[in-house]
């Protein structure tokens, strides 16, 4: 079962990677899902919580990035890839296993956190606003949760 679990989890990564960079150039948040083959949460709730992310990113404006800690060998890995994204810095403090972290794309800063054990509806729910936190530091300047309709990006 943990085998067929572990090839499930691949294949939503890669789809997710590929609808990733497909969408780069509308990418407003960067979501760096921290997971390890080890991590009982990731174990239990990455299936679905993968499933929740791209349900609710049609529009394209995450970017999923998999900061895998499982070994030192995937951390090498990953490290590259937050480095491309020039998150290095920013991930340095964020070791915990079973999160998702939700950075600005522009800006590098992070915009919010959340367990991907938490249900569909709060993970959509952190989505949504991380993404109005962008839009308002776009439409007036400040990075704070503005959550009217008059500051809703397109």
């Amino acid at each position: 079962m943990k085998t067929i679990q572990s090839i499930f989890m691949s294949v939503m990564l890669i789809v997710l990677a590929t609808l990733s960079t497909s969408a780069q150039s509308k990418t407003k948040v960067i979501a760096v899902i921290n997971e390890a083959d080890w991590c009982p949460t990731c174990q239990h709730n990455g299936e679905r919580a993968m499933k929740a992310f791209k349900a609710n990113n049609k529009d394209g404006a995450f970017q999923f990035v998999i900061n895998n800690l499982t070994n030192d060998d995937t951390k090498i890995k990953s490290s590259a890839q937050l480095k491309k994204l020039g998150l290095t810095d920013a991930m340095s403090e964020f070791k915990g296993t079973g999160m998702v972290y939700f950075f600005n794309a522009k800006t590098k800063t992070l915009i919010s956190k959340i367990s991907i054990a938490k249900s569909d509806e709060e993970l959509a729910k952190a989505m949504r606003s991380a993404n109005e936190r962008v839009c308002c530091s776009k439409s007036t300047g400040k990075a704070k949760n503005c959550a009217s309709k008059e500051h809703s990006c397109g």
